[in-house]
């Protein structure tokens, strides 16, 4: 009896002992509040410090870099390169470091063919992130993919003065890993002009070496000589230099070029040596502008200036650009508008020209592959020149491009069409890319 009665006291020490038993691992999976132990007050700090952090992101908006950034990577998905390309540039430009913005960029190059960039773009990377495993695949990918990429084009432009110009271009790009900030660029172009005077051609070969110094500082150099069948050969060139910081950039350019405004010009072999400083940056979110001056030499003794003031909003639709507003105002004359025996130039050179250029832009994608769009412009401009005291000129037209991607290359087209008070102007171009 003695025996029963203490294994009856027993039983519930044993069962509440088997019990904390079974309790014990539960308990380490997860921390319970009484315990004291680092392990479990790490734990639940982490806990609640991501439970914060993501109130937070849902309590407040977002900034604009955020939304710049997310909207970039949702288009690249949806396969608008173009639209991704610009919401990344406009995100870099408040964050130029980034890491998330930088990679995306490089790839929306990519996926256009322009390989050197992008592989520039991933180099950068690399130094500011070294240990990234993600990045180092993404060369290595790149890499292994790297192709030299070819555009083609031809630009036909006429008005019913009987004036045409017919340019075709073809253009090679070959990347290189041996020299990451080198980039060469070599163009074949051919000019045809047609006017009352007769018709000509002429051909351009010219090579572009650029040195990136940084991801907003370069350094270029182009040697471009010209060929023609009835004048003699014109060594052309151009230095062009840029830098700036987030918000400004200037840009400066100094060469030499024919001087193809008709077909006497052409066959007189007429040059002209300029100069020209660029101010450009953003003032807004979502407005650009930039101011430009050209000073030129023309090889005959004349001498031209120029001002060039373009402004250019956005206006967005849930963050995304729906609308451009282009507005472009310019100045330029000419130092003589006669020759050394009183004779009017064998070219047009306005002692005074002045005027402007309204354009609203509208573009979309279709689809994974097609992009389309189109522009309605209005001009208005006031001269005087050797034949007439003043004089005024209005004009209205429009604009139309698509552009076609595939998975090497990519096709685009454009039509324009202008109706000024004197005469009327088309344009008609087709160009396309492809990687070899």
């Amino acid at each position: 009896m003695r025996r029963f009665i203490i294994i009856l006291l027993l039983l519930p020490a044993l069962f509440g002992r088997r019990q904390m038993l079974i309790a014990q691992p539960f308990d380490y999976l997860v921390p319970d509040s009484t315990i004291g132990d680092s392990l479990s007050t790490e734990l639940r700090r982490l806990q609640s410090i991501e439970r914060d952090v993501a109130l937070e992101k849902l309590n407040r908006p977002p900034t604009t870099f955020e939304a710049l950034l997310e909207l970039a990577d949702l288009r690249r998905s949806q396969s608008r390169l173009e639209e991704a390309e610009r919401l990344y540039e406009m995100a870099l430009e408040r964050r130029p470091d980034n890491m998330d913005a930088n990679q995306g960029l490089a790839m929306v190059y990519f996926q256009t063919g322009r390989s050197g960039k992008a592989k520039d773009t991933l180099d950068r990377l690399l130094q500011l992130y070294p240990l990234s495993d993600k990045l180092q695949e993404d060369l290595q990918e790149l890499k292994s993919k790297l192709s030299t990429t070819g555009e083609v084009g031809t630009r036909i432009h006429e008005d019913n003065r009987g004036v045409q110009e017919i340019s075709s271009s073809l253009e090679l790009y070959f990347p290189s890993f041996t020299w990451p900030k080198l980039g060469a660029r070599y163009r074949v172009e051919t000019l045809n002009f047609k006017d009352g005077a007769g018709e000509t051609n002429s051909r351009v070969l010219s090579s572009s070496f650029e040195y990136a110094f940084n991801h907003r500082s370069r350094l270029a150099f182009t040697f471009a000589p010209e060929t023609s069948p009835e004048r003699k050969d014109m060594a052309g060139y151009e230095i062009h230099g840029v830098t700036g910081n987030e918000i400004l950039h200037l840009a400066a350019y100094s060469g030499r070029t024919s001087y193809n405004e008709n077909v006497s010009s052409i066959r007189l072999g007429l040059s002209e040596d300029y100069n020209r400083i660029v101010l450009f940056g953003e003032v807004h979110e979502r407005a650009r502008i930039s101011q430009s001056f050209t000073s030129g030499k023309v090889s005959d003794g004349n001498a031209r200036r120029r001002f060039e003031t373009d402004l250019l909003y956005f206006i967005t639709r849930r963050g995304v650009p729906m609308l451009s507003l282009d507005l472009q105002l310019y100045q330029s004359s000419f130092e003589r508008s006669f020759d050394s025996v009183g004779k009017p130039l064998v070219y047009w050179a306005p002692t005074d020209y002045t005027g402007g250029r309204f354009s609203v832009s509208w573009e979309r994608g279709v689809g994974s592959r097609w992009w389309w769009g189109c522009e309605t412009h209005v001009i208005g401009n006031h001269f005087h020149d050797a034949s007439t005291t003043n004089g005024s000129e209005a004009g209205v037209g429009y604009l139309l491009h698509a552009s076609y991607r595939f998975e090497t290359g990519r096709l685009h087209g454009e039509f324009a069409d202008t109706i000024r008070d004197y005469y009327r102007e088309r344009t008609l171009g087709v160009f396309g890319s492809i990687d070899f």
